[in-house]
């Protein structure tokens, strides 16, 4: 399969990138052709890539003590682990092909190198990661407050574990570094009751 800029014209995630910067996708990244159960990348490992699924499905799959577990299923035109390009911080999950799947990849180097020309593709996929984060981030916490109302949905905790992976925020530094401050003028339960046995 070559991909085409029709191709990836068809895909809701390449609707803000113009022709230009399609050609300039196709000519940098690399076609990769995976057969069912592939794995596209490994947790743990060093990132240095993100692919844009042109055709099948990745399962996105996390380790945990009682063994893998999915995730999501990735539909064509899905653009995965881009925070690589970015963040040298080792994959947060693996990508398995659900069936036989194309990616194109694009490398850590080649993103650099149009960052440093000014390419406005480059500029966009910037945009489209800081997006994808945000999304990202906001099904977590959709899924941690389901977690939170049904503490045996497990899989809601490892997405929201995989998201703030992913973007290098640790729950735990997170929740010891909050501070709960009382606004000005209100009164704690404490001091409620204190008053009330006067």
């Amino acid at each position: 399969m070559s991909v085409s800029v029709a191709t990836l014209r068809s895909f809701a995630s390449m609707k803000e990138f113009s022709d230009a910067d399609l050609s300039t996708l196709i000519s940098v990244a690399r076609e990769r052709a995976f057969p069912p159960a592939a794995m596209v990348c490994q947790e743990g490992q060093p990132g240095a890539s993100c692919f844009l699924l042109i055709s099948g499905a990745l399962d996105v799959i996390k380790a945990g003590t009682e063994g893998a577990r999915l995730l999501a299923t990735m539909p064509p035109g899905t653009l995965v682990g881009q925070v690589a390009l970015v963040d040298k911080q080792p994959r947060s999950a693996s990508m398995r092909a659900k069936g036989p799947a194309v990616v194109l990849e694009l490398g850590r180097d080649d993103f650099e190198r149009l960052l440093k020309a000014n390419s406005p593709l480059a500029l966009k996929f910037q945009e489209q990661i800081a997006v994808a984060g945000i999304k990202q981030l906001r099904t977590g916490l959709e899924k941690l407050g389901a977690l939170l109302k049904k503490p045996e949905k497990r899989a809601a905790a490892e997405y929201v574990k995989a998201a703030m992976t992913e973007w290098s925020i640790s729950l735990e530094e997170e929740l010891e570094q909050m501070e709960v401050i009382r606004p000005d003028g209100q009164m704690s339960q404490a001091e409620l009751s204190a008053r009330r046995l006067r």
